[in-house]
């Protein structure tokens, strides 16, 4: 053993775990970490302008890496701040240990500035949620939070650090756990069941997931849907679930109208994998499915499967393993007519597809002249102009699926989107931690108007230190995931009663806002302008924005 400070223990746990970053926001609570951090370049730290910058940039790494992001907060003021980049990682189950600085135990009682109960603030959207009253106790409390934060169904966690916790010493000895071989297998008769249903299935679909990707399921889904001739979708946030470019891809499942209804009311088998079933955002007078649907559910989370909707099959385990067994035994037990229609299906859907392109095109290419600029053609400059592995991560909203109809996703991890709702914003700086994660690939983040306001101060922390991603912002100057949500909540009576939901009078100039924090910035107002300053910034070498101004049509 040796004597050391619980800051400089601290330090020493964080190196033994692996951690190259630290993302944070320093205030008087964080001191005496940053001070002991310094001595340790092998650790760096990625200072944002505003706590939910840092998470967001934590959040981007770890699921770009696969390991647990951390990141060092302010106390109260700081914790509240990043609230709402919390919220997205818990939804999205992204492994992260968040720190925050506490005031020194002894102050407590006389309620000092900035304090609150830190603990109590973020167990709502942790997995668990601590705070250390002795130095001894801070490699058993990091130990568990590294643990926590990486164990299927991973997430967020909390430590609150008291400064005269941190400035105490102790014998120190740590020795890190080994990994955690969390990979479960299914229960054979779940299994059996799920074979049995989708042996006899007339008329299958598949829901896919965030699940799926954190699972690095995506084969075993293509080959699940290739023999039972299932339709598939997505929900609509998610990341690459599915290659987007597949003849069986149907695209997105948006759970805000009875329209979802309508598509799977013909469906005879259901597999929802890696999702909730449902998580609706807007509440519709009749369900999404009707009894006739039966239903097969497939998690590695005990807690999503039946909680909403009864199962006819539940499948818990490890995703991969999960479909690689399901697959196995499906394939052995199929018998050849229904071999047949699972092919003569599969075409079909192919063939539907197809009239879809056709269609989505013939209507991108009676607008690709428009003025302001078409999201269609926006999409279609930026596909042409990506370079081979570029990661995309999408804040864009509104303009979402026209991208994803554009672009073709087919390689894990292309393709990030926030998983499972939450708050905008988050792209700017989740495309950061991508980029310091995977510096051998080009990141592009598409970003709407909204989203990128929300988080600018992102653009400051990619000058200091020259992360080159590359900005484009969609520019409509409105909420115009708003405007739609609400037209379709109220009809033909809610056009031109979009109070407080336009950014205009003045319109914002990010142009303006990236060069003032270092990053050059370029407005495209013409459609003809698009392709010249696509390629200019991905070329550049250094982050860059692209602000383009786009149609606000509802």
């Amino acid at each position: 053993m040796v004597m050391m400070t619980g800051r400089e223990a601290l330090i020493e746990i964080l190196r033994s775990q692996g951690v190259e970053y630290v993302f944070g926001i320093p205030g008087s609570t964080e001191v005496l970490f940053l001070d002991a951090l310094q001595d340790h370049p092998e650790i760096k730290y990625i200072l944002g302008l505003h706590e939910s910058v840092a998470l967001g940039m934590a959040e981007g790494y770890s699921r770009a890496s696969g390991k647990v992001g951390v990141v060092n907060l302010h106390t109260a003021p700081g914790l509240a701040s990043a609230m709402t980049m919390l919220i997205n990682a818990y939804y999205g189950g992204a492994p992260l240990v968040v720190t925050a600085g506490q005031q020194d135990t002894r102050l407590l009682m006389q309620e000092p500035e900035m304090t609150g109960d830190l603990k109590a603030m973020a167990s709502q959207f942790t997995k668990w949620s601590t705070e250390v009253f002795y130095a001894a106790d801070i490699p058993v409390a990091l130990r568990r939070a590294f643990k926590v934060a990486a164990h299927p169904p991973t997430g967020p966690v909390f430590v609150s650090l008291p400064q005269d916790v941190l400035a105490q010493s102790i014998d120190f000895e740590y020795l890190p756990s080994a990994p955690s071989f969390a990979r479960l297998r299914p229960d054979q008769e779940a299994i059996d069941r799920a074979v049995e249903l989708l042996a006899r299935a007339q008329t299958p679909a598949i829901i896919v997931g965030s699940g799926v990707a954190k699972h690095d399921a995506v084969p075993e889904v293509v080959k699940l849907a290739e023999l039972t001739g299932a339709r598939v979708y997505q929900t609509w946030m998610a990341d690459m679930n599915f290659p987007t470019s597949h003849p069986q891809y149907l695209g997105d499942l948006r759970l805000i109208s009875l329209n979802v209804r309508e598509v799977l009311q013909a469906v005879d088998v259901l597999v929802v994998i890696g999702t909730p079933l449902f998580r609706q955002p807007l509440y519709l007078p009749k369900p999404l499915l009707t009894t006739r649907t039966k239903v097969i559910q497939v998690d590695y989370d005990p807690w999503e499967i039946a909680k909403n909707l009864p199962v006819a099959a539940g499948i818990e385990g490890d995703i991969k393993l999960s479909l690689a067994e399901l697959n196995d035994i499906l394939q052995k037990k199929m018998l050849t007519p229904a071999r047949q229609a699972a092919s003569i299906r599969a075409k079909d859907i192919a063939k539907e597809k197809e009239g879809r392109r056709k269609a989505f095109l013939k209507t991108a290419q009676d607008e690709r002249d428009n003025v302001p600029i078409s999201v269609s053609r926006l999409m279609q400059e930026l596909g042409d102009s990506l370079k081979p592995r570029t990661v995309v991560v999408d804040d864009s909203w509104s303009c979402s699926p026209t991208l994803r109809r554009y672009i073709d996703f087919t390689e894990p991890k292309s393709y990030q989107r926030l998983r499972g709702g939450g708050s905008i914003g988050w792209g700017m700086p989740f495309s950061l931690g991508t980029k310091l994660a995977s510096p051998d690939r080009p990141v592009v983040a598409v970003t709407g108007d909204g989203s990128a306001i929300f988080s600018f101060q992102s653009l400051w922390t990619a000058a200091h230190y020259s992360i080159p991603v590359t900005y484009v912002i969609c520019a409509n100057a409105s909420y115009h995931m708003v405007k739609f949500t609400k037209i379709l909540q109220m009809g033909e009576q809610a056009k031109g009663r979009f109070l407080g939901l336009d950014l205009d009078e003045p319109r914002i100039d990010f142009c303006q806002l990236a060069q003032a924090m270092g990053v050059r910035g370029q407005k495209v107002e013409r459609p003809g302008e698009l392709k010249e300053a696509l390629n200019s910034a991905l070329e550049l070498g250094k982050p860059a924005v692209v602000e383009v101004a786009i149609e606000d049509t509802v």
